[in-house]
């Protein structure tokens, strides 16, 4: 599996003040993976395990970590109660904001599971560790990022009709700036 690592410095600090605050420990595993990485964008991933198959958008993380991939968003939001009271916590999210969790309770630490933002809310466990779920994904690495006048055109080719506006190009713009910066590497467990 490919990552692109947010900024980990400081994350023993990160780590050993949000277990303190919601009163629970990462698993081993994770929090291994927490120290090295700081989760991370993992564009072009997906995952099939027993009737689960996902995009997987990243993997949160502290401090600068990405504004969607961000353990902040998760508190700012409340929602963190939620995943705790059910011995779980968000890992990551796929591209409809449906929720890799892992578990942090004495039956299930450690545990992979999969929850769909749209259903009864029912964890679906996936693997035994955060290892073997890092195994069962699969991602290509990125390739030529198109330039905007490379959009404009295809756009225009399909929509001639469609207005391209300054809010798309900017949009194309942070896209290009994004993905064209980015440094994928291997996810080593």
């Amino acid at each position: 599996m490919l990552i692109s690592k947010f900024d980990n410095a400081d994350i023993e600090r990160h780590i050993s003040e949000y277990e303190a605050e919601h009163k629970f420990a990462f698993p081993a595993q994770y929090r291994d993976f927490l120290l090295k990485y700081n989760g991370g964008d993992t564009p072009d991933t997906k995952f099939r395990v027993g009737g689960v198959s996902s995009d997987l958008k990243g993997l949160y993380g502290f401090g600068n970590a990405g504004k969607f991939l961000n353990y902040s968003v998760f508190d700012s939001m409340d929602r963190i109660r939620d995943f705790l009271c059910d011995c779980m916590l968000p890992i990551g999210s796929n591209a409809f904001g449906d929720c890799i969790t892992i578990g942090v309770g004495p039956g299930n630490n450690g545990k992979i599971f999969f929850l769909y933002h749209d259903r009864a809310k029912k964890y679906i466990e996936l693997t035994e560790d955060f290892k073997a779920f890092v195994g069962k994904c699969k991602s290509k690495k990125l390739g030529h990022i198109r330039t905007i006048e490379e959009r404009r055109t295809a756009v225009i080719a399909h929509s001639p009709d469609r207005e391209i506006t300054q809010v798309v190009i900017d949009d194309w713009q942070k896209e290009i700036d994004k993905y064209g910066n980015m440094k994928q590497e291997e996810l080593v467990i």
